[in-house]
Parts: C-alpha cells; sequence; structure tokens
C-alpha cells in the first residue's frame, strides 16, 4: 500500500508492527488480508534492503526452497510473531549486513553455552507466553470544524478512522450532543460551544492521536500487555540477560510502569460505566419498599421526605451530579411527590437529566483516556524497542537450535568459489531426525576456494554425471540450500563451508517436466544471461527439452557461455553428446560412481563425487544388474555385449575428455 493512502497518525504503528513481524495488527489497521501483510513485511525489508527477493533469489524454484527452508524455522519459534519473522526474512548480498546476522547468531550461541539448557528451556517458555492481541479501535472520534478550511489536513491526519462534521450553529451541535456523541471542536475561538459533552481542542494539537484519538492509543498498549509481561518476568527471573546481547540497556522500571498503567486501565474499564437508568430503577424500588413501611407503621409524608433526600444525596454521588445536575434531579423526585405513591421520579426530568448525565460521562471517559495515552506515549520507544528485542531474540533462539539439530555451521563468505566441506542436504536431514535413514555427507566445490577437497580444480563450471538415484539432485539442492540460507544470514549445512554472495539460479528437474516446452524452458534460462554480473547457477537434467544431439550443442553453449565470474553446476546424462563442444579450461566433468551390485542386486553407490571423472551411465548401471539375475544363456550373451559397448564408449570418451583437459591446459 503506497504510504500516501495511510493517514499520518497511523505510521508509527504500522512501522511497529513491520518491525515486529505482526500481521495480525496490520492487517487489522490496513484492512488486508493476512497474506497481504505478510508481502507488506517483506517489501518494506526490500525497500530498505535496495533490492527485491527476487533479485537474489531469481528463480521461482529457488524462492521455492527458500520458502521450505524458512517453514522448517520457523517451528522452532516460541511465538507467532517469532514464526512470522522468520517467514519474513529476506536475503542480502551486502556483506557487512550479513556478517552483522553471523555476529548476532554467534552472540545468542555464547548466550546459551552461558546460561545452559536447562535456562535456556525456561526463557523459551516465558517466551512463550508473549503475543501482541488483536487491537480494539474503539468508537471513531467526531471531530467537529466551524468552517471546511481545515478539513483536508484532518483526512490527511486521520483519514476515515475520524468522522467530521461541520458546526455552524448551537442546533447542529445540540442534535449531535443529543445522538450520544462526544464532540472534539476545532474552537477557533475560545470556548465558541461551551456545552457539556463538547471538548475544545486546539488546532495545534490536531496532529496529537493522544489528543484525537485516545481510545486508539490507549488500546494500542493494551494490545502489547502479554508481551511486555513476558519481557519484565524474563528479565527478572534471569538476571544474564540483563547486561547481555541484545537486552543491555533496556530499562525493566520504564516497562514495569507502563504495565501497572495497562492494569489500572483494564480495572477501570472492568467496573464499566454507571448505567443511569439502573440506578434511578433501583433506588425506586428501595423508596416505594421505605414509603410502605412508614405507612403501615402510622408515618407521615414529611418522615418519608426525610428517607428521600438522603437517598438523593446518594444517587448525586453515585452520578457524580454537578449543582446544576443536582437540581434537576431535586426537581423531579418532588414534582411528582404529591401525586402518592408508588413514587416514582419525573420521566421528562429524568430524560433531561439522562442526556446530561450522558455528555458528563462522554467528557470524563475521554480525559481520562486522553490523561493515559499521554502516560503511556512517553515510553512509547521503550516499549517498541522492547518488544522488538523479544522477538527477535525468539528468532535467534529458533536459529540456534534449528542449527544445533541440523549441525549447521556459519559459512565463510568468500568472491570465487562455493565449497562445502561434509554437507548434508537438510531435506534429508529432516527425514532422518523424524526416523529416516542416515544422511551421507559429501564435499564438493566450484571455483577457487580454500577447502583443499582433492581432486577439485578450481574450474568455475562442472558438469555433473552419473547414475539416477546415485544423490545428483540431492547435491544440487545441498548447494542451493547453502547459497540460499548464507545469504539469509543462516548457518549451513556443513562441517566447512565457502559461500559466494551472488544471485541464485536454481532450476528443478521438475520445472522442465512440468512445463514440457522447450521455448518456455529457454525463456526461463535466458534470464541468466540477460542480467549483469556474476551469478550461482545451479541446472537439474535440460535433456528431456529436443532430441539429443541438439541439446547437447544447446547445453554445451549455455556452460561455455556462462557470464563472467558465474559459479555452475549442471546435471545432465547427456554427457557424449556435450562434451566434443565445451571448453574444457571452463567447464569440469564430475561423475557420481558405482561401487557394484550387493547380494540382492541392487546398486552401490558412492555418493562423494569424483571430480574429472564421468560418472557410470544408469543404463551400464541397469543391465549389469540384469546380468546378475538371467539364466538363458543366449539372453546372457547379449547383456554382457551391451556392458561391454558402454564400458568401451565411456573409457574412450574419458581419455577424450583428459585430451581435451590435457591441451587445454598446454
Amino acid at each position: 500500500m503506497a504510504s500516501s493512502k495511510i493517514p499520518r497518525f497511523l505510521m508509527p504503528y504500522l512501522r511497529d508492527a513491520i518491525e515486529f513481524s505482526d500481521l495480525d495488527t496490520l492487517s487489522s489497521i490496513l484492512g488486508i488480508k493476512r497474506k497481504e501483510a505478510e508481502k507488506v513485511v517483506i517489501r518494506n525489508k526490500e525497500d530498505l534492503a535496495g533490492y527485491k527477493v527476487r533479485d537474489v533469489f531469481c528463480t521461482k524454484e529457488t524462492r521455492e526452497i527458500e520458502k521450505e527452508l524458512l517453514e522448517i524455522l520457523s517451528t522452532y519459534a516460541a511465538t507467532k510473531n517469532g514464526r512470522d519473522m522468520v517467514l519474513t526474512l529476506t536475503p542480502s548480498l551486502d556483506k557487512e549486513d550479513l556478517k552483522r546476522r553471523f555476529r548476532a547468531v554467534r552472540e545468542s550461541e555464547n548466550l546459551k553455552k552461558l546460561m545452559g539448557e536447562d535456562k535456556i528451556a525456561r526463557v523459551r517458555e516465558t517466551i512463550s507466553k508473549a503475543g501482541i492481541e488483536k487491537m480494539s479501535f474503539g468508537r471513531p472520534p467526531l471531530i467537529a470544524i466551524p468552517s471546511r478550511g481545515i478539513e483536508a489536513e484532518i483526512k490527511e491526519n486521520y483519514g476515515d478512522f475520524v468522522h467530521v462534521e461541520l458546526i455552524d450553529s448551537a442546533a447542529k451541535a445540540e442534535e449531535l450532543l443529543r445522538k450520544g456523541n462526544t464532540i472534539l471542536l476545532i474552537a477557533e475561538k475560545e470556548e465558541e460551544f461551551d456545552e457539556p459533552g463538547i471538548i475544545n481542542i486546539n488546532i495545534d494539537d490536531l496532529s496529537d492521536p493522544c489528543v484525537i484519538y485516545p481510545e486508539f492509543v490507549v488500546n494500542s498498549f493494551l494490545a502489547k500487555k502479554k508481551a511486555i509481561e513476558a519481557i519484565i518476568d524474563m528479565l527478572n527471573k534471569f538476571e544474564e540477560l540483563k547486561s547481555s546481547y541484545p537486552f543491555n540497556g533496556l530499562s525493566i522500571e520504564d516497562l514495569e510502569e507502563v504495565l501497572a498503567l495497562i492494569k489500572e486501565i483494564e480495572a477501570d474499564g472492568s467496573k464499566g460505566e454507571t448505567r443511569f437508568d439502573g440506578i434511578i430503577y433501583r433506588h425506586e424500588e428501595e423508596l416505594n419498599k421505605e414509603a410502605d413501611r412508614i405507612m403501615k407503621s402510622g408515618g407521615g409524608v414529611e418522615e418519608f421526605k426525610g428517607y428521600l433526600e438522603e437517598v438523593m444525596v446518594h444517587m448525586a454521588d453515585e452520578l457524580m451530579l454537578t449543582e446544576e445536575d443536582k437540581n434537576v434531579l431535586w426537581e423531579s423526585a418532588y414534582e411528582n411527590l404529591e401525586r402518592g405513591l408508588p413514587f416514582e421520579f419525573s420521566r421528562e426530568r429524568m430524560a433531561q437529566l439522562r442526556l446530561m448525565y450522558a455528555k458528563k460521562q462522554g467528557e470524563r471517559r475521554y480525559y481520562k483516556l486522553r490523561e493515559s495515552a499521554k502516560q503511556l506515549e512517553k515510553r512509547g520507544e521503550v516499549v517498541s524497542n522492547a518488544i522488538k528485542t523479544l522477538f527477535y531474540f525468539d528468532f535467534m533462539l529458533s536459529v540456534i537450535q534449528f542449527s544445533r539439530d541440523f549441525e549447521l555451521n556459519i559459512p565463510e563468505l568468500t568472491e570465487e568459489g562455493l565449497g562445502l566441506i561434509m554437507s548434508r542436504n537438510i531435506f534429508l536431514v529432516s527425514e532422518e531426525l523424524r526416523g529416516g535413514e542416515p544422511v551421507v555427507p559429501v564435499s564438493y566445490s566450484i571455483g577457487k576456494v580454500n577447502s583443499g577437497i582433492f581432486g577439485a580444480t578450481p574450474h568455475p563450471v562442472a558438469i555433473l554425471t552419473g547414475a539416477n538415484s546415485g544423490g545428483k539432485t540431492c547435491l544440487l539442492i545441498t548447494l542451493a540450500t547453502s547459497v540460499i540460507l548464507t545469504e539469509l544470514g543462516l548457518p549451513v549445512p556443513a562441517e566447512r563451508a565457502e559461500i559466494p554472495l551472488m544471485p541464485v539460479y536454481f532450476y528443478r528437474r521438475k520445472m522442465i517436466k512440468k512445463t514440457g516446452s522447450f521455448e518456455y524452458s529457454m525463456r526461463a534460462l535466458s534470464r541468466i544471461f540477460m542480467r549483469e554480473g556474476a551469478k550461482v547457477v545451479l541446472i537439474d537434467e535440460l535433456e528431456a527439452l529436443t532430441e539429443p544431439g541438439a541439446m547437447g550443442w544447446i547445453m554445451a553453449s549455455i556452460l561455455n557461455n556462462m557470464p563472467k565470474d558465474t559459479l555452475a553446476v549442471v546435471i545432465t546424462h547427456l554427457i557424449h553428446e556435450i562434451l566434443p563442444h565445451i571448453s574444457t579450461a571452463k567447464v569440469r566433468v564430475d561423475g557420481i560412481e558405482s561401487e557394484g551390485l550387493d547380494a540382492a542386486g541392487n546398486i552401490i553407490v558412492n555418493r562423494q563425487p569424483m571430480f574429472n571423472h564421468i560418472g557410470s551411465s544408469t543404463p551400464e548401471l541397469v543391465i549389469r544388474k540384469l546380468l546378475g539375475r538371467v539364466r538363458n544363456g543366449e539372453l546372457k550373451a547379449v547383456y554382457a555385449e551391451m556392458i561391454k559397448v558402454l564400458e568401451k564408449e565411456r573409457e574412450e570418451v574419458g581419455i577424450n575428455a583428459k585430451c581435451k583437459m590435457q591441451s587445454a591446459k598446454l
């Protein structure tokens, strides 16, 4: 939503809601769905960063992985706002910004070590009680103006959250008062309308929500009560937090004063406003009971009058009547007294008194709210900072727990290469944590890195070959998740990692199959070349798009012409078609190799890629598996011939590849 459409008075509350990731408040204030509120938070972060999420995670598939990762992390948050803070996390390509994020992770980890697991668990239990309730807007203020001159300014400040009426006569004012409104009059002259229920407002206070809309201000603090209580409780229980990151300098005393005032406001509200008619009817009933008793005991009118006087004194106190209002009450009583029993106050006088009472009650309520709003607003910044810190701390503790469960580590930021030592696919680890098979770690790199992975030459582009189900796609996803997590400022699933800060272009195989369109896929890939600068490009099997020979030329052209300083890994089964056309000075061929068949005839795969090596193809492995099971001699001979041909072809391709690489070195 454009900021020009948002009333000025809402801006501080919207800023808070964005910083708290308080999507419920955002959707309530802006009148939008929660999903749209999430987009508002993300767009705000994009504006601060200077680029959009899609400028960093440049394909739909990349953003899908980001979402899947954040969904896992969000389950670790103790609060709704903490979860929403995770889900609205945005990436950065700013090295210093990411260093700050990683520093916060380290400081949170150090704090966790200092406090110990037991205390941290209790901290998280306390945090889980924090939240921001849905805010009530209350009754929209009625602002009266003597002329149209300032209407535009009021609209700019408050939009449709206030009602504006032109009052150019006492009759118009009286008409509005009869409807039970408390009127805030922007007075051009001192006390232009000096009537109960009309509150004169100085035009200089027009931009102050504590004056114009105090109920909204008060309710915004009431909604934060649980969060404030949780912060106070947590800091009082755990002394270590007071002087440590990120709570150092937070004023508990100010928060406690705010909480005390909130409780006082709630206590006043729980009493409810005195119901005028209920008081009148209750006292009439008492008076008639007493009148009946007096008559039965032989008493007279004078005795009843004495009792009536006492009752009206109590009524005047209960209704907080002014001297003028007391006179109306006395007139109402004596006007009907001579009519006899049952006793009844004059209904005409009561209607007059009821209207006056309602006006005075409205005034009292307004002044009480205004004073409370001003007192609360004095500590508004303290409250905002404290709540933002609380939910951020919840977020950081989530990251620490997430990192521990998935064995994540903070990466080293590099410029020329991408390397992972003993990395694991985070989605497979998630299955392992639920009782699945143990995940086999692998090490891999492209470009210039300091990891020193044996055999990994510093080519910026790699082709990954090997059998189906050998782990090629799994490795590609691991590379993608590691870059995505790094650029989100989060640890990565590797013992050691070197990650470049580059836009990510990840293309899943399912996207290619889903579209089934060569033209569509070529357009998707063209984005790699249309944008200047280095990138990380990860492509999973494009061969299904067209016939193999043509696809070999196309893929070779893509690989040979990757933008300068781009790092790329491409999975393919068309190595024989591609190899004659690639530049071996730029492109490396790696393979995931089979180690043979087990006793049951299943393919055994070494999931650690071999560098500068073409992996066994699926057909060769499948035929070996069939050969081990078949009994017919003629069929065995056919299978054996097939394997011999495939082995010879693989050897020839390997020799040609080595020759090309040696020529490139020369």
